[in-house]
């Protein structure tokens, strides 16, 4: 593999070095970015870098379930694409994946760069469960909760041992609108947002224990703007993080507590 592009950051992208959560003292990543496609760029570096022999189930929180499955010419541009160049998935990330923001994860789970999925989202859910084969015949089960406790539940009966968390910041936000956003949005309080987040709630305190790399995606369009999207985003770092994220050292909050 050609690794001098390894540290290359996409198009309004950033990232921090973290020890993971578990207290093990072991290296992961927090991605950030604005739009929520380039995940995918550090979902492919994170499996390639660390070579996992399984890849990592998916945690999504999201107003949207972002799950458009790749069609037969998605999927072939998929397979076109040079997975041994970091700069190749960088500009794919950016310019082959829908700009909609809503392809990345099963385009992600069909070259399995990602394992099962698991979305807690606010859009209305159509198929609870469903399955993705992917490029090399793999099953991907994908679940969508509308309540966390479900979402808890069905990780506490899961076998996955190593995971990717993904936030939409757009979740932590009321809409009625069926697609989200809209002028009637609202932002969730401070205190309803930090529960979600909570290092000791039950959700992050299974995905700590099992996390292998974490993106966090503001749309602040969706957001409502990008005060809000500041709001939210300030609120989970300071919950998650007693150092900022992208400062000179990031620490997790509950290992400092």
């Amino acid at each position: 593999m050609n690794e001098d592009n390894q540290y290359i950051c996409p198009p309004g992208t950033d990232y921090s070095i973290v020890a993971t959560p578990d207290g093990k003292n072991r290296a992961m990543e927090v991605a950030l970015m604005k739009e929520h496609r380039f995940a995918f760029y550090y979902w492919f570096k994170w499996h390639k870098v660390k070579a996992f022999e399984t890849a990592p189930a998916l945690i999504s929180i999201d107003w949207h379930q972002d799950l458009c499955a790749p069609c037969e010419s998605e999927k072939s541009e998929l397979l076109g694409v040079d997975l041994n160049s970091f700069l190749s998935v960088a500009r794919f990330s950016w310019e082959g994946l829908n700009s909609l923001n809503d392809g990345h994860i099963l385009a992600a789970a069909y070259l399995n760069l990602i394992g099962n999925v698991y979305v807690l989202c606010k859009q209305e859910i159509h198929e609870p469960i469903s399955v993705l084969v992917d490029t090399y015949g793999n099953e991907h089960t994908i679940y969508c909760f509308e309540h966390k406790n479900d979402l808890v539940a069905a990780l506490n009966n899961s076998a996955e041992d190593s995971i990717y968390l993904d936030i939409d910041l757009d979740y932590f936000t009321e809409s009625s609108d069926p697609c989200g956003g809209g002028e009637n949005l609202t932002v969730m309080s401070q205190t309803d947002i930090e529960s979600v987040i909570d290092p000791s709630s039950k959700l992050m305190s299974w995905c700590f224990e099992r996390m292998q790399g974490l993106t966090i995606a503001t749309e602040p369009t969706f957001c409502g703007g990008l005060r809000n999207s500041n709001f939210i985003f300030n609120t989970i770092d300071s919950k998650l993080f007693s150092l900022p994220l992208l400062g000179s050292k990031v620490e997790w909050s509950h290992l400092n507590a």
